[in-house]
């Protein structure tokens, strides 16, 4: 299982870890989303700290008792109704109608998703400890000799859930969008812990390489992925004009221009400990 570490949760015994694929996986959109994302950092903090026995057990190991918000709210546990919203959506209405709106589309989506795990032949939870049981029978999580274990891809929807061709092709278009590669976090971390967010670099493919101990091939991989994004374009000549990146030569030297709003705005970051 590959997981990364998330800094913004922490206990006595360190960080929580979280699964690389998670958000790369769908799941997030058909299951209750902060419960679901929950209990896959419990399970992935199990996995790296080699903790055994039940949900409950492995709670207690992590948090001692003191889990706090963990669960969406401050009196949340184990036996807690599911909730499939966070519960501040109508907090953005303006007018009474924008909030029955919403309501409206919440339940829909509620109900579209039940019925997809009924279609796959699951009852659906009503509490986070059937979700926990929900995410066994879906794959996403396993338990071998008391051990927890998640693989790696985990299987997404599709693989389970009965889904149109729409839903489908939005899934594979989701996860192209998260799933960067090992050469662009490779590229991005260059960027941004050894030069600290440049708004421009004046470089070529070979000497990316030779920073990032990449291919030619995958730093023109990641290269092609954050001009995609709208993260970067490549420009050359005293004028300064956009060239594409097939244009380049691998030893030509390019200002690499970066658009780091951009990137904030629409990527989510979860820094290794």
């Amino acid at each position: 299982m590959s997981v990364d570490q998330d800094t913004n949760q922490r206990n006595d015994d360190g960080y929580l870890s979280m699964h690389n694929g998670w958000f790369a996986s769908g799941w997030p959109s058909y299951l209750p989303q902060h419960q679901s994302m929950a209990l896959t950092m419990l399970f992935g903090t199990a996995m790296v700290r080699g903790l055994r026995g039940t949900v409950d057990e492995v709670l207690e190991q992590v948090f001692k008792g003191e889990y706090g918000a963990f669960f969406g709210h401050a009196s949340a546990s184990l036996d807690s109704p599911v909730r499939w919203s966070d519960g501040d959506e109508e907090d953005y209405a303006e007018t009474e109608q924008e909030k029955a709106e919403i309501r409206a589309d919440l339940a829909e989506h509620q109900a579209r998703c039940e019925k997809l795990i009924r279609g796959a032949g699951l009852p659906v939870p009503s509490t986070i400890r059937e979700l926990a049981d929900t995410m066994v029978s879906l794959g996403i999580v396993s338990q071998q000799d008391g051990a927890w274990f998640m693989p790696d891809p985990i299987p997404g929807p599709e693989t389970v859930l009965p889904l149109s061709d729409d839903e489908r092709a939005r899934i594979a278009e989701r996860r192209r969008f998260w799933e960067g590669g090992p050469a662009e976090e490779a590229l991005i971390e260059y960027l941004v812990e050894g030069l600290n967010e440049p708004q421009e670099v004046f470089t070529s493919v070979d000497r990316l390489a030779k920073a990032t101990e990449l291919s030619e091939d995958d730093v023109r991989h990641a290269l092609g992925q954050m001009f995609r994004e709208g993260e970067a374009r490549f420009e050359r000549g005293a004028e300064r004009a956009q060239i594409l990146l097939e244009d380049l030569k691998d030893h030509e030297r390019f200002h690499l221009v970066l658009d780091w709003e951009h990137f904030n705005e629409h990527r989510i970051t979860i820094t290794r400990g």
